[in-house]
């Protein structure tokens, strides 16, 4: 069974994860707290590291540079949660075995396929296009839901409504779940079930207290014929709904009262859980507008016109998590070369176009050029202290050990 170490000081992110990756059959051990990082690291000897940073993060990069430097668990991947951040800044980071960064707030579904890559092990992600919004405004929580029900976000819903009633201390918070954009029938029934069962897991929350907008009569008929959501009001009129929860004395108008009592934040609460994201990168499938979400720091090209070398490197080099792109020839690399594509390359001179040694030269004229290690088959002293001199920052005959390799790529990153 595969296992990850998840360091994370925040509940509504460290339980969310956790579960999902219990679900999917993967042993997960917790840190609460950055205290004794790395003690846990050598103890529990993970298959992947699952580090939140916050902006201060002196214990974080304290821990890094420890594990870089001890061998034993230097080749542990890591993936990084943080906040938005320089691209150059990211990159300093993989010479301590962080494979991805991750800008909050987090699109989970490519931060799950990135975690079933490095595990070799896909974890299950429901793509069902769906909506889900949530806003609070006092007391009053008010959920959106529209397109469909998806159930990893039902899940996240469940974490984000705690962390909110939780964070505002909410006594006997009041629920509005807004379904009337959802067309409903007897298959979304195990979703539903889901859904109410999950905010009622929620602390403080109360049946008598969720309100449920709604033109469905299959939902109607579901409500009413289920023994836990008997005290669940379900209603097609949101005026009716509203006069429940929040004081209509000053306005009858459907639209104020929603921006007014419903969307808009209580002064008195801030911004900090007035509106929280749930959104995938599936929803829209476009990078969210602020940046980019998600880093890759190891980019690695291998040049090598022998297809089993290329091959093994390429599964050795994707079990740390390093996204591979191989080229046969070195027109193939410097047609799609860029300078800022590769952490690192790993050259053999022996090309059938045109010598390592010159694409070498070629590299080296370029700028932020990579680091470049050269993996050939025997050469005479003069060649390698030519490959040297040209640019390259190591050599290593053919064949070696997946472990030797791997050692040498991390000492080349960590320079």
């Amino acid at each position: 069974m595969k296992k990850v170490l998840i360091i994370d000081k925040h509940p509504l992110f460290r339980e969310f994860l956790k579960q999902k990756l219990t679900d999917d059959q993967i042993e997960v051990s917790m840190m609460l707290d950055n205290r004794d990082m790395y003690s846990r690291l050598t103890t529990v000897f993970p298959d992947l590291v699952i580090l939140d940073m916050d902006e201060d993060n002196s214990e974080e990069m304290e821990f890094l540079e420890k594990k870089a430097d001890d061998f034993t668990v230097s080749k542990i991947p890591v993936i990084v949660a943080g906040p938005m951040q320089s691209k150059s800044y990211i990159a300093t980071l993989a010479k301590y075995g962080v494979i991805k960064y991750f800008a909050k707030p987090i699109q989970f579904d490519i931060f799950f396929e990135s975690i079933g890559k490095v595990l070799h092990n896909p974890l299950s992600v429901d793509l069902t296009p769906s909506v889900l919004d949530i806003h609070r405004n006092g007391n009053l929580i008010f959920i959106e839901l529209a397109q469909a029900l998806n159930r990893d976000k039902l899940s996240l819903l469940q974490f984000k409504l705690t962390d909110i009633i939780q964070k505002e201390s909410l006594e006997t918070p009041s629920i509005i779940v807004m379904l009337s954009a959802l067309d409903l029938s007897f298959v979304d029934g195990y979703n539903l079930e889901y859904l109410f069962d999950n905010i009622l897991a929620c602390p403080n929350v109360q049946a008598k207290n969720i309100k449920v907008l709604s033109f469905s009569s299959f939902l109607l008929d579901f409500i009413d014929g289920h023994p836990d959501y008997s005290q669940i009001e379900i209603s097609s009129d949101l005026t009716k709904i509203l006069n429940d929860v929040v004081d209509t004395t000053f306005t009858s108008s459907i639209s104020d009262l929603i921006t007014d009592k419903v969307l808009s934040t209580s002064i008195d609460y801030g911004n900090s859980t007035a509106s929280v994201d749930t959104r995938f990168f599936s929803d829209s499938n476009e990078e969210a507008s602020s940046g980019v979400k998600e880093f890759s720091l190891l980019n690695i090209a291998i040049v090598d016109a022998d297809t089993n070398v290329t091959e093994s490197l390429k599964t050795l080099l994707e079990g740390i998590g390093a996204n591979v792109t191989c080229y046969h020839s070195s027109k193939d690399f410097v047609d799609e070369y860029k300078n800022d594509k590769f952490t690192l390359i790993i050259l053999d001179v022996m090309l059938p176009d045109q010598t390592g040694f010159s694409l070498l030269q070629h590299i080296k004229k370029q700028i932020k050029t990579p680091p470049v290690l050269v993996y050939s088959k025997n050469l005479p002293k003069e060649s390698v202290m030519k490959v040297l001199n040209t640019g390259a920052k190591a050599f290593m005959i053919k064949p070696q050990k997946p472990n030797d390799i791997l050692q040498k790529i991390f000492s080349i990153l960590n320079q």
